[in-house]
């Protein structure tokens, strides 16, 4: 019987076929879409076994993608999956040569459609950037007292910056809006200045320019009005704020505009737009090579900054035509603890609807506690990441949890009575235990030479079990299994 073909991107698509692990199991592109995370401790390989098992699928079937990387290694070891699968030619590095360039700020400008170019949207990228920085990204806002007086001073003057850009007319860009910062009023009197108003500085400038475009006779009068709401900021509440105020103010936009303004980001951020998210629409997988061991502050900021395009990129994605897939993107990120921000549960939560499928490759549920706080949080996160592999792991806390997460069977334990004034005999009765113990995530295979180059993982697929023979030749369902990946296959 000749099984019909699949459309292309169907979500029954087999990306690995696991049969022989269990009678008609599978990866498919529906359980792709459902995230997937890997534990593993040093040396477990979790990147030789599990992610170049996936990673392998998702080339192999045209995914599209972006990669965070944290290690120097990382952008060689995609170019060999690559390689393999021959996907050489959708490669696209993001590195310190500036060969590939994204001017979020104008890129998010020009999104088209009915939320796209609201300076709301273009601000909110400035303040997950800024929480990057600060250590605690998508969380400016947690603070209490004077941290988050100053919190909403800068998104405020980040508002007004980006507004008297697109006023202007002119593309949004940090080089810019730190010249007007750098050459704003510093006082009443300054502002109220035949001197400054007609200087040469780029504030002054960018007022009259935005004054004489809403002011034209086809301007939109609402357009005009929130004009006139920005030259106020300009030109009365800033200049009106205390010294020390505005220079802690435009001390914190500096400490957000620097990395973007000194290499190597400069030329990758703060030019014009060679390469953007929606590339991997097309299929293209955009690898940014600032390794995080590397580049330090400069890389997390750098990918935290695509990290977060290509997360609201994907929520924008429209559905095709009836009859029709998206194509599968992927956000591929090892050492997940390193890039993780609190907007990522919510994303989990709804990237499945537009084909966005995460791999989180993590050694311990304690390093996303020590980003995210509390287990809740992580619990969380990780709830929207439904297949789990469990490497090689000493880490307590790890393995209780994927042990828990298996859940529990009833077995049978027999009691032995020993004859006396009364009957002997055995009794039996029901008790729970558990699928996997957490003392056997300690002692899967690493890999190496050592174990002749296997690496153990229990994999744990959300909603769906593995199919076992019994030595009575019925069948078992499992909720785990164990796989072998070879790393020399």
């Amino acid at each position: 019987m000749t099984v019909p073909k699949l459309p292309r991107f169907h979500p029954m698509t087999v990306l690995q076929n696991w049969d022989a692990i269990s009678p008609g199991a599978a990866l498919r592109i529906e359980d792709a879409k459902t995230g997937v995370a890997c534990f593993g401790g040093t040396g477990s390989g979790k990147s030789s076994g599990p992610a170049k098992h996936i990673a392998s699928g998702y080339l192999a079937h045209d995914f599209g993608g972006i990669v965070l990387c944290a290690k120097p290694e990382e952008a060689q070891q995609w170019t060999e999956w690559a390689a393999e699968q021959g996907r050489l030619g959708d490669l696209r590095f993001v590195d310190a040569s500036g060969t590939e360039r994204f001017n979020f700020l104008d890129w998010e400008a020009e999104q088209a459609g009915a939320g796209g170019g609201l300076t709301l949207n273009i601000v909110a990228l400035l303040d997950e950037i800024a929480g990057a920085i600060a250590g605690n990204a998508g969380s400016a806002s947690d603070g209490g007292g004077d941290n988050k007086f100053f919190d909403d001073a800068l998104h405020h003057m980040n508002t007004n910056l980006v507004d008297l850009q697109l006023f202007a007319g002119l593309p949004v860009s940090l080089p810019l809006m730190r010249a007007i910062v750098n050459t704003a009023p510093q006082s009443l009197q300054e502002a109220q200045s035949e001197e400054w108003r007609n200087g040469k500085g780029e504030c002054a400038a960018m007022l009259a320019r935005g004054d004489k475009l809403t002011s034209a006779p086809a301007a939109d009068p609402d357009v005009r009005a929130d004009f006139e709401e920005c030259r106020a900021y300009w030109l009365q509440e800033f200049p009106n704020l205390s010294e020390k105020t505005r220079s802690i103010i435009t001390l914190s936009f500096s400490m957000l505009a620097r990395p973007f303004l000194t290499r190597p980001l400069r030329r990758i951020f703060s030019t014009h737009t060679t390469l953007k998210p929606e590339d991997t629409f097309d299929g293209k997988i955009i690898i940014v090579n600032l390794p995080v061991q590397e580049f330090r502050l400069a890389g997390r900021v750098a990918q935290l900054a695509w990290k977060y395009c290509f997360q609201i990129a994907v929520l924008r994605r429209q559905q095709p035509p009836e009859g029709e897939y998206l194509r599968p993107v992927f956000l591929w990120w090892d050492e997940g603890q390193n890039f993780l921000t609190k907007f990522d549960t919510e994303w989990h939560a709804v990237a499945r609807s537009a084909a966005g499928c995460s791999v989180m490759l993590v050694q311990t549920r304690e390093a996303l506690r020590s980003v995210l706080g509390n287990n809740d949080a992580v619990d969380a996160l990780l709830a929207n990441l439904q297949i789990k592999f469990f490497c090689q792991n000493s880490s307590v806390d790890t393995n209780d949890f994927g042990s828990r997460l298996i859940g529990e069977r009833w077995v049978d334990h027999h009691t032995t009575n020993v004859p006396g004034e009364g009957r002997g005999g055995v009794s039996v009765s029901e008790h729970k235990r558990r699928w996997v113990e957490p003392s056997r995530f300690t002692t899967l295979k690493r890999g190496g030479s050592r174990n002749n180059y296997r690496v153990q993982a229990i994999c744990y697929n959300g909603g769906n079990e593995f199919v076992k023979q019994a030595e009575d030749g019925s069948s078992v369902r499992l909720p785990c299994e164990i796989f072998t990946f070879n790393q020399r296959g």
